[in-house]
């Protein structure tokens, strides 16, 4: 068992992990710009851009580059410089830091060797479009951003179909109508869907609808700016069975004895499934 006190030697090194807005830089708490102006070092995703941000709040740091392609190499000297008493704040491109983003791999080496990690509240992209989609914001489950290929992408759809939880990915403009489209494949034509784009900017724009009209919407108008998106819970448990699956669990039914018509009313219970619809399938076997 581990207990961190995060607010113990102020001459201690300390990882503060700095939230940083998503699009209006007004969302930059006073807290966040305080602790960015006294930390010794700023760990960046991206020096280029957050070095822009920085400037515009007047604050002048200097700044170390820490992304997925050197966090292996770059976290040891960084628990070197806490270890020596420096203060580091860690940021992302845009956002929390940690999600999405490789800050993890430097928490999780700083609880390993005892330097405190204070982490700021703030600006989070699935969170802001979470709370102004509509849909239930408890439960939910994040899934960052999904594989590229569709064939990769589907398992995750396939969880998220049965869901009684609303799930939330990213995606780039680029790749939106191809994900929707394999989306739509795996939930059908008529899931609830949100695509949250450009959030706290002055583009900012909520696309709200059945899954085929969002992905007709964007099929005709090219998606910019990144993107959230949000899918409904599920209502009711999903057919979990094919329907061949099915079919064959009425025909162990009545191999047992039981009547042909009770078999396919028991199954059907069980599964959730219309009694009509599997009564037609098991009669075109």
């Amino acid at each position: 068992m581990q207990i961190q006190s995060s607010y113990g030697d102020e001459q201690a090194g300390k990882l503060y992990l700095v939230p940083t807005p998503i699009g209006n830089l007004e969302d930059m708490t006073i807290r966040a710009k305080k602790v960015l102006q006294q930390a010794d070092y700023i760990a960046a995703e991206d020096t280029r851009t957050s070095g822009i941000m920085l400037d515009r709040l007047g604050i002048h740091n200097k700044m170390v580059a820490f992304h997925k392609f050197n966090s292996k190499e770059k976290a040891p000297e960084l628990i070197k410089l806490m270890r020596e008493g420096a203060v580091i704040a860690e940021i992302s491109d845009a956002g929390m830091p940690v999600i999405s983003d490789p800050g993890f791999i430097l928490v999780q080496e700083c609880i390993k060797n005892d330097i405190p990690v204070v982490p700021l509240p703030g600006p989070s992209a699935f969170a802001t479009a979470l709370i102004a989609s509509g849909f239930d914001a408890q439960p939910f489950t994040y899934y960052g951003f999904l594989p590229r290929k569709s064939s990769q992408q589907k398992p995750y759809f396939e969880q998220m179909k049965q869901a009684m939880a609303t799930s939330i990915f990213y995606e780039a403009p680029h790749r939106l109508v191809k994900t929707l489209e394999t989306a739509a494949a795996v939930f059908g034509p008529d899931r609830q869907i949100v695509c949250a784009r450009e959030l706290t900017k002055i583009h900012e724009e909520f696309v709200r609808g059945r899954i085929q009209e969002v992905l007709d919407h964007f099929q005709e108008v090219a998606p910019r700016g990144e993107f959230v998106v949000l899918v409904a819970p599920a209502t009711e448990a999903v057919q979990a069975l094919s329907w061949d699956d099915l079919v064959k669990l009425v025909q162990e039914l009545t191999e047992k004895g039981v009547s042909k018509k009770d078999a396919i009313k028991q199954v059907a219970k069980e599964n959730k499934v219309s009694k009509n619809e599997l009564y037609d399938r098991y009669h075109q076997k």
